[in-house]
């Protein structure tokens, strides 16, 4: 049922191909893309009212709203529905997190692919790790054929998809410091020669070491902003022309909820009232339909 529901939703095709390259090109602008990370439709009118030209969800904030943890454990089709809804609301460029495509095959990829296409996406994030405890990825040559099924989806549904491919070779401690950036760089430029557009390489919090990738890597780079070391302002600094925010938007709104939560357990305060938005301001917000 749910994906005879995605199927059906009318998608203006040649206005789909238009943000698709609007996204591509913001690849390549002066200043950085910088992404919020949303995970739901209410999230994103949010972040289309404060004027970002595209937006991104972020698979873990998706996992969580649903209740789950992150890491694939909910399916593509509850991924989806989540995906199609946010591209029904907002009408700006929006890229997906698909994790690691959701089957063990490059027809897996691709038919993922198809799908997040159908669903309202322009682009996509795809992964090459198995396990993030380990750093455990996919050999250098599956990988390569997941990112060129994608492309090849991509092509034949008439859209250039943008395909941030995503490495995660940084985590875990099977590999040294030295090691970890070598094969993120070999990754980062074979999955562009594969055809992604952007290279996105997780975990790595140095601030040298992100400046060399900058460097080495034959294309845009994606980065997390995080810590205060590594900001947005940080970021653009280094050259990283992709700046996102992961789970990080989410944790915020959670853990604010969670405090409030626990003032009104403990305290019987409602001081937590005091940063809230206006009910009309949120009428206001949910009532446009541009």
């Amino acid at each position: 049922m749910r994906n005879r529901q995605l199927a059906t939703r009318v998608i203006n095709k040649e206005h789909q191909m238009q943000k698709a390259e609007l996204l591509r090109a913001l690849h390549h602008a002066e200043a950085p893309l910088v992404l919020p990370n949303i995970w739901d439709a209410g999230s994103a009118v949010l972040a289309a009212d404060a004027g970002f030209p595209a937006m991104a969800t972020a698979s873990a904030s998706v996992a969580w709203t649903l209740g789950r943890p992150d890491g694939e454990k909910i399916d593509r089709g509850e991924m989806l529905e989540a995906v199609a809804r946010i591209a029904a609301r907002v009408d700006l460029p929006l890229t997906a997190d698909m994790e690691s495509g959701y089957g063990g095959t490059p027809a897996d990829v691709a038919e993922t692919v198809a799908k997040t296409l159908e669903a309202g996406a322009v682009g996509i994030n795809l992964e090459d790790g198995i396990s993030y405890a380990t750093g455990t990825v996919f050999d250098m040559s599956d990988a390569i054929e997941r990112i060129t099924a994608a492309r090849a989806a991509a092509k034949a549904a008439g859209i250039h998809l943008v395909i941030n491919a995503r490495t995660d070779v940084y985590f875990g401690e099977q590999r040294s410091d030295t090691e970890k950036f070598k094969e993120a760089v070999a990754r980062a430029n074979a999955y562009l020669s594969a055809g992604a557009d952007c290279a996105f390489v997780i975990a790595v919090r140095d601030t040298s070491a992100i400046a060399e990738l900058v460097r080495e890597i034959h294309g845009p780079l994606n980065i997390i902003a995080g810590s205060p070391a590594l900001d947005i302002n940080t970021l653009t600094h280094l050259g990283v022309k992709r700046i996102s925010m992961a789970g990080g938007l989410a944790r915020n709104a959670l853990g604010r909820f969670k405090a409030a939560l626990e003032e009104i357990r403990d305290n019987g305060t409602t001081e937590f009232l005091r940063e809230g938005l206006d009910h009309s301001e949120l009428n206001r917000l949910y009532g446009r339909t541009d």
